[in-house]
C-alpha cells in the first residue's frame, strides 16, 4: 500500500544527459526513499510484536544511528511509532494512507458483496488479491463463519507460485509474467510447495483447463485454497478470489465443488469487466 514521499530540496540538479553522449537521460531511484520504503516494509512484517532498533538495523543493512535517523523522521511523519517502549511498528499515518487507497479502489468496492456471498455459500474465510511483481496482494476479507479464523490480514503479500490466488493469476498472465515469477528461486515454503520450474509450468496448464488452482497447503500447512482469476476487457488477469480453509474441511472433493464456485464469482466479475469468454487464450 504505497505511500508517496516529497524529495529534498536544496540538492543540485543532475546535468542533463546528451544523447549524443550515450542514449536518453534516466530517471535515478532516491536511496534515501528507497530505504524509508525498506523500513517500512520491515515493520509491517513485524506488525504484531514490533522491531528493535538492533534488529531493524541488522535486517535493512546500515549502522543503528542512520536507521534511528530514519525512524526519528518516520515517526515525525507518523509512519511509524514506539510501541512497548523498545520496538518500533507502523504508525497511524499508514491506516489513513491505506485507507484512503482502499476507498478508491474501484474493485474491492464492486466485489464486496461477491465475497461476502461467498463467504455466505462456502462458510469459510474469502480472499480478493492484485498482483504485484512476482506476489500477490490481499486488498479485501471476509472471515469464515467458524471459531477457527484465518490468520491473514489485508496488506499481506505472499509468492504466486505457492498460492492458490497467485498460481490461478499465472496461468491466464502472459509469458512474461511467469519469467518473472521464475527469475527468483522457488523456495520451499512448505513439504507441499512447488518448487520445479517444470512442475509449476504444468501446474498451471492444467489451472488454465480447469479454471481455478487449489493450494493443497503449499503456503501454510494445514491450510488449503481454491482460486481463480478476475479478467478485464484485454485478457489481463487483474486479481483473484480464493476460498481458504483448514484441510479438515477442505477434502478433494471439497475443493473441486468451491472452485467450481469461485469460478462461477469470479467469471461474473470478469464479465463485468468486459471479458468475454471467446477472448480466452
Amino acid at each position: 500500500m504505497p505511500a508517496s514521499l516529497a524529495r529534498k530540496k536544496g540538492t543540485a540538479p543532475h546535468p542533463r544527459r546528451n544523447p549524443a553522449q550515450g542514449g536518453p537521460q534516466r530517471a535515478s531511484v532516491s536511496s534515501t526513499v528507497a530505504k524509508a520504503i525498506g523500513i517500512l516494509d520491515i515493520l509491517a512484517s513485524k506488525a504484531e510484536v514490533g522491531i528493535s532498533l538492533a534488529e531493524l538495523s541488522a535486517l535493512i543493512g546500515m549502522p543503528k544511528s542512520s536507521t534511528h535517523r530514519y525512524l526519528v523522521t518516520l515517526q515525525e511523519l507518523g509512519l511509524a511509532e514506539r510501541k512497548n517502549g523498545d520496538r518500533f511498528s507502523l504508525g497511524v499515518k499508514v491506516i489513513e494512507l491505506a485507507g484512503a487507497f482502499l476507498a478508491k479502489s474501484d474493485l474491492r468496492n464492486e466485489t464486496q458483496e461477491v465475497l461476502k456471498d461467498l463467504a455466505e455459500r462456502s462458510g469459510e474465510t474469502v480472499h480478493l488479491a492484485v498482483p504485484s511483481g512476482a506476489e500477490v496482494v490481499y486488498i479485501a476479507k471476509v472471515e469464515s463463519t467458524h471459531a477457527l479464523g484465518m490468520f491473514s490480514h489485508i496488506g499481506a503479500r505472499l509468492p504466486m507460485y505457492c498460492t492458490a490466488l497467485g498460481k490461478a493469476i499465472l496461468a491466464f498472465s502472459k509469458a512474461d509474467q511467469l519469467d518473472l515469477v521464475l527469475s527468483q528461486p522457488l523456495i520451499r515454503r512448505t513439504p507441499n510447495s512447488i518448487t520445479s520450474p517444470n512442475a509449476l509450468k504444468e501446474e498451471l496448464e492444467l489451472i488454465h483447463t480447469r479454471g481455478f488452482a487449489i493450494d493443497n497447503e503449499e503456503n501454510e500447512l494445514g491450510i488449503r485454497c481454491v482460486g481463480a482469476p478476475i479478467i478485464d476487457y484485454t485478457a489481463t488477469p487483474i486479481a483473484a478470489i480464493s476460498i481458504s480453509a483448514p484441510r479438515e474441511r477442505m477434502a478433494q472433493e471439497r475443493c473441486l465443488e468451491l472452485g467450481a464456485l469461485v469460478c462461477e464469482a469470479t467469471q461474473m466479475v470478469s464479465r463485468y469487466r468486459g471479458f468475454a469468454p471467446s477472448m480466452k487464450e
